[in-house]
């Protein structure tokens, strides 16, 4: 098979994330070079825009309006948007119908962050099957997510799905088994599946100093780059870092990259506040550079994740980059990550945080051997050619 001439992605999304990570990476890399993008996503999508003004490549954006994704603050029309959620479905599969009636592409990747309720991924591959399209995929980044409604009708679609596509990706093996666990989607004996892991891209970047995380250079700078959300544990860093004594906490400064609804972030300010760390802590909210560059400015990347992680990109890019790498062995981190090449923490223990910050500030011998290993590591096993070469063969034979 050579390479597909267009290739169309249908993505429903919010923040900035691992699925848009990936999703970049792919287009950028010289498996697809002469391959042309259509990318279909929600208008609210904040991941979208100038990120994606990739050099030399060829990528058309369309936008449309979601009927699955409902975010106004009335609780009232928030549960009549549960109740009525079916029906916005059948609204959604008739919309991808007209809207992909119009898209000529090659092959479609259904790129789904999350996986459990109504998706608009999902109405596209059951529009594109009455369309007759061929070579359809579903790509699942993240775990099975338990809907509040409807899950015997949810199921009974997986079910439907599992006949209309190609095949299904997974990033992790724990992804896949979450979704095998929960769901009909694979059922179907018939269906090709397969776990391909996310790889980063090896390439040069700047060392630069970011004016928004440049402090005294004596200072320890502990970062997490991620989305604000309760799961990943920013919370639990904060408690962590506060049970440090005064000395230990005159050697750090924490910086929290990412954005993320209003009401987490002004969780994580008020938590900031009540524990009177504003000189210790720093909430950034999106930094728009590189993340290889963000995470080169910390001494430490910390990812407190709670109860999973699909694969983890930023402790990969980490790894690559030389930066130690502090974090929770959950779902697909545990794949490539272990005590030789990272510190683990365990998750929501606000304890072993602290015990394991004091560790890296005191032991930087046993911590440059694991920087060595993490590097290593990432470069032969999991960078962005073997992914996307990976994902060529399984396009060519699924």
């Amino acid at each position: 098979m050579n390479s597909p001439k267009t290739i169309a992605v249908m993505m429903e999304n919010l923040e900035y994330g691992g699925a848009t990570t990936h999703l970049k990476t792919l287009i950028k890399n010289k498996v697809f070079s002469n391959t042309n993008f259509i990318l279909i996503t929600n208008k609210s999508n904040k991941a979208i825009g100038n990120s994606f003004k990739i050099k030399n490549k060829n990528i058309k954006i369309i936008f449309y309006k979601s009927f699955n994704i409902f975010d106004m603050n009335s609780k009232i029309l928030k549960i009549l948007f549960l109740v009525f959620k079916p029906l916005f479905f059948l609204l959604s599969i008739l919309q991808m119908y007209k809207l992909f009636k119009k898209i000529k592409f090659d092959l479609l990747i259904a790129n789904c962050g999350g996986y459990g309720d109504f998706r608009s991924e999902m109405a596209c591959l059951i529009a594109n099957k009455i369309l007759k399209n061929q070579k359809i995929y579903l790509l699942i980044h993240h775990c099975y997510t338990k809907p509040l409604f409807w899950s015997f009708l949810i199921n009974i679609f997986n079910y439907f799905i599992s006949h209309c596509i190609s095949g299904v990706i997974f990033v992790s093996k724990a992804t896949k088994l979450t979704i095998k666990k929960n769901t009909a989607l694979l059922n179907n004996k018939m269906l090709n599946n397969t776990v391909i892991h996310n790889g980063v891209e090896i390439k040069k970047f700047s060392k630069q100093i970011i004016p928004s995380l440049k402090t005294n250079s004596k200072v320890i700078k502990i970062g997490m780059l991620s989305r604000i959300e309760k799961y990943k544990g920013q919370l639990d860093l904060i408690e962590g870092f506060n049970k440090l004594s005064k000395n230990y906490k005159s050697k750090c400064i924490v910086f929290l990259v990412g954005s993320g609804k209003i009401r987490d972030m002004k969780l994580i300010t008020q938590k900031i506040k009540s524990l009177k760390l504003m000189n210790k802590i720093k909430l950034l909210n999106y930094v728009n550079e590189d993340s290889y560059k963000i995470i080169n400015n910390f001494d430490l990347l910390i990812s407190a994740t709670r109860d999973f992680e699909a694969f983890g990109y930023s402790i990969a890019e980490a790894l690559f980059v030389k930066t130690p790498v502090m974090c929770t062995n959950v779902g697909g981190v545990k794949e490539f990550v272990n005590n030789k090449n990272a510190i683990i923490i365990q998750p929501k223990n606000i304890h072993s945080i602290k015990k394991s910050l004091i560790y890296f500030i005191s032991n930087k011998k046993k911590i440059k051997k694991k920087i060595s290993n993490g590097h290593k590591m990432i470069k032969e096993k999991f960078n962005s050619d073997i992914m996307c070469k990976k994902f060529f063969k399984y396009f060519s034979y699924a």
